[in-house]
């Protein structure tokens, strides 16, 4: 077990700045060396301090750069009141000694870069968790509403000036936000807003009214959570109205609850990505590639790239609500006319980007090609998972492109060649007509000697 200092170390990896308003010695990053070496086990954990404001978000990603091992994690991650961030990665599936590049972005900037290898777990290789700094109140906020994780907190908003009152908690900044419509219905002045920080980010109801003589109306929903809402202080704001220039301000801090993730406990979906990091087939065959959609409404998968000569691009989406596509591949009719991708449930779809397939002369050959996986409807800059299609030779790989049974202008395979025994360049048909046609002749003499 690698043992975490609390004091980060101070080397910088990597910096880069170039957000309006921002010098570039305002954005930087470091990472601890305590983190390394990586190891092959369930929780491996990176650490690192920053220069970042707190609540900003951070993508932690780690991908590998070894073609015969793909993969690829990221994580979301929260610059801490501290100006520390912590990522956690499962690397059990991961092969030791596989060479992996880590890197962290925000805004489109890469906040540092570092290539290492992972290490074989020899015994007890998990690693623990930071502590997460829990923000506490400041004399220059009066608004200020505390609560435990996993508990309801008390927000009080002020309804005197009349009418309707607009609610929003959170902000973009720490991927947590709601906003909801607040009516003094009983008209005594004001509306007590509860807000449950264990059904924050589920099904559940998140907001309500202390009151049964107030109301209130989720006006923009909530982004949906994999765990109870992390300890962090959280920016409301009433507004009067919805063109209000000054609207009250105040503060909801999350303390930490050392039970709240297990009291309180989000059940978590599959992660969305391909379920093998490997998918074979053989030349001939259909191979079947399955795609976990988690909570994605639709994702865009690419297959191949320039570098093998053959690429197709297409949008899933799943249609019998198991959250997942298992797509067939039909290495027969890829780069023909003939459709290359089907999906295995009816329910489910897949449509081809138009002209995205390149078009083959002969059977798809025999190699690896890259699979990306993007959410939603467009491939992005970086894809949010990876794979490998590997096909193998087929029975047929030793012929040659001219007799390899596709046809490369219709796509159709047309019908087996005759084959031949033995030394006289007879097929077995021709033999087979010609016995027909010699009993055919002892009938027409007999038929002869009788009249």
């Amino acid at each position: 077990m690698r043992v975490r200092s609390v004091a980060l170390a101070a080397v910088l990896i990597a910096a880069t700045a170039t957000a309006p308003g921002l010098a570039a010695a305002e954005q930087q990053a470091t990472v601890s060396e305590d983190s390394f070496p990586l190891h092959s086990d369930e929780q491996q954990v990176i650490t690192g301090e920053t220069t970042l404001e707190s609540g900003t978000e951070m993508t932690v990603r780690i991908q590998s750069a070894d073609a015969s091992n793909p993969f690829l994690q990221q994580r979301q991650v929260s610059v801490q009141p501290n100006g520390t961030f912590v990522a956690q990665f499962d690397m059990s599936a991961v092969p030791a000694n596989t060479s992996y590049e880590l890197s962290a972005h925000v805004d489109g900037d890469t906040l540092f870069e570092r290539t290492g290898t992972v290490a074989e777990c020899d015994s007890n290789c998990t690693d623990p968790v930071p502590d997460i700094q829990t923000p506490t109140e400041t004399d220059e906020d009066e608004n200020v509403v505390t609560v435990s994780q996993g508990e309801t907190a008390e927000i009080p908003v002020s309804m005197t000036d009349g009418g309707n009152k607009t609610l929003s908690v959170g902000s973009e900044a720490v991927n947590y936000q709601i906003n909801a419509t607040v009516s003094d219905d009983d008209e005594d002045g004001e509306v007590l807003v509860l807000f449950d920080t264990a059904a924050a980010g589920t099904d559940a109801e998140t907001l309500s009214v202390a009151d049964d003589g107030d109301s209130l109306t989720v006006t923009a929903t909530e982004p949906e959570l994999p765990s109870t809402l992390a300890p962090a202080a959280y920016t409301y704001r009433v507004f009067d109205g919805t063109t209000d220039d000054s609207p009250t301000v105040g503060t909801l801090v999350i303390e930490a609850n050392e039970t709240a993730n297990e009291e309180f406990e989000v059940e978590e979906t599959a992660e969305f990505g391909f379920e093998e990091s490997v998918t074979r087939a053989q030349q001939g065959d259909t191979g079947r590639i399955p795609i976990v959609l988690a909570t994605a409404d639709a994702a865009t998968v690419s297959i191949g790239s320039p570098a093998t000569n053959y690429e197709i691009n297409a949008t899933v989406r799943d249609g019998n609500g198991d959250d997942r596509v298992v797509l067939l591949f039909d290495t027969t009719a890829a780069g023909h006319d003939e459709p290359t991708l089907e999906t295995a449930a009816d329910a489910d779809a897949v449509a081809v980007e138009s002209g995205s397939e390149v078009a083959l002369d002969s059977q798809l050959a025999a190699a690896s090609y890259e699979l990306s996986l993007f959410r939603g409807t467009e491939a992005a800059d970086e894809p949010d998972a990876v794979g490998t299609l590997l096909i193998t030779d087929g029975t047929n790989s030793s012929a040659d492109a001219s007799s390899d049974g596709v046809d490369s202008v219709t796509g159709e395979t047309p019908a087996p060649g005759q084959s031949q025994d033995g030394d006289f360049g007879i097929g077995t048909g021709a033999l087979a007509v010609g016995g027909i046609l010699a009993i055919a002749g002892v009938g027409i003499c007999l038929r002869s000697l009788m009249n």
